[in-house]
Parts: C-alpha cells; sequence; structure tokens
C-alpha cells in the first residue's frame, strides 16, 4: 500500500522545491563571475620583489612581479615602518588574491608580530607613478 500526499502538500513541495533551486541558480551564478575576476590579481608569495611602507604603520606596497598592491591592516601594525623584515603568512596556498588569504608577519626591532590585512588592492600603473617616489616599492 502506498500513501499519497494530499495536493496541497504536493504542490507546496514543489513549490518551495523550484524556488530553492532557482534561488540557489542566482547565488552560485554571482561569486563563479567574481572567483574568475578576482583570479587576475593574485599573486604568489615568491613573486614579492621589494616593498615600502608608508609612515602610518599600516600600509605596505608591495612589488611583486610586474604588478604593485597596496595592503592595508586593520589597524597600526606596531613598527612596520621600521621593520627589519616582512613576510606574507598565506593560507590555504602562497597564492595571494584577497586580503582574507594573508597575514603580515613583521620582524623589527620591538619583535616579531602578526598584522590582520584589510585590504589588498592592485595598483594601476598610474596610481603607482601618483605615489611618492619613497613609497614606490
Amino acid at each position: 500500500m502506498t500513501k499519497t500526499l494530499p495536493k496541497a502538500l504536493t504542490a507546496a513541495l514543489l513549490g518551495t522545491a523550484l524556488l530553492v533551486t532557482g534561488a540557489a541558480g542566482v547565488v552560485q551564478a554571482q561569486p563563479a563571475k567574481k572567483a574568475l575576476s578576482a583570479r587576475t590579481d593574485c599573486f604568489f608569495n615568491r613573486q614579492v620583489r621589494n616593498y615600502t611602507t608608508a609612515d602610518d604603520d599600516k600600509t605596505l606596497y608591495v612589488r611583486a612581479g610586474r604588478d604593485t598592491y597596496r595592503l592595508e591592516t586593520f589597524g597600526r601594525c606596531t613598527d612596520l615602518s621600521n621593520a627589519l623584515e616582512i613576510g606574507f603568512d598565506s593560507h590555504p596556498t602562497s597564492s595571494i588574491c584577497s586580503a582574507q588569504d594573508v597575514t603580515l608577519l613583521v620582524h623589527s626591532s620591538i619583535g616579531p608580530q602578526r598584522c590582520a590585512v584589510r585590504s589588498l588592492d592592485k595598483l594601476t600603473p598610474e596610481q603607482v607613478a601618483a605615489l611618492p617616489k619613497g613609497d614606490r616599492p
């Protein structure tokens, strides 16, 4: 013996399934497009050739390959402008595509520290040219 659902319940379940399927299609379409465009702004740790810091202890300019990037930390990264060396803890891989992919490692006279990155922006050639000469990596 098979049980059947009332027609109203069947219609409601079918409508919900279509609504969820349709919404999932819209949600998935947008991140795929965004992820594709973000990949062109990625760089690898091994590509970093030079860096400079602004005097605010929260802005870092990085030269990676032919491109220049601006990284900003959430707050002051104490002694960033006097860092002896910097490093990038990139997770889960060595590819850095967004601020969430990297933590800045700063080694200075006060010791090592980790600074969370708030933003990562690839600069255009015009933006690089507009930087003061001392801030260009």
